[in-house]
């Protein structure tokens, strides 16, 4: 299944080595597992889904998409794709097409 997700901002946290895009879901279902198609250049799969707290007043979250990096220059490389206001087309890898979520 694909699905396409807007990024609203990105940060990194280099304690857990993982990548986070913050924003929302813009069609399908984002989960685990998934790869960026569009753009290009995020060579990981998507590696969790969460929430990022916006606004304590009005209870307002973001859906997180994180991606877990091996090496520095593999994070520079994403943080330098500037992927806020861009959509990410994601896809299911091929190990996960026809499978079900439990």
């Amino acid at each position: 299944m694909n699905a396409q997700f807007f990024v609203e901002a990105t940060f990194r946290l280099s304690s857990r080595k993982v990548f986070v895009a913050h924003g929302r879901i813009l069609q399908g279902t984002v989960r685990p597992g998934q790869r960026v198609m569009q753009p290009e250049g995020l060579d990981a799969p998507v590696s969790d889904i969460g929430f990022l707290l916006i606004s304590i007043k009005e209870g307002r979250e973001n859906p997180t998409l994180s991606f877990q990096y091996e090496t520095e220059d593999q994070a520079a490389r994403w943080e330098a794709l500037s992927l806020a206001g861009k959509t990410l087309e994601l896809e299911d890898s091929p190990s996960r097409v026809g499978s079900v979520a439990s």
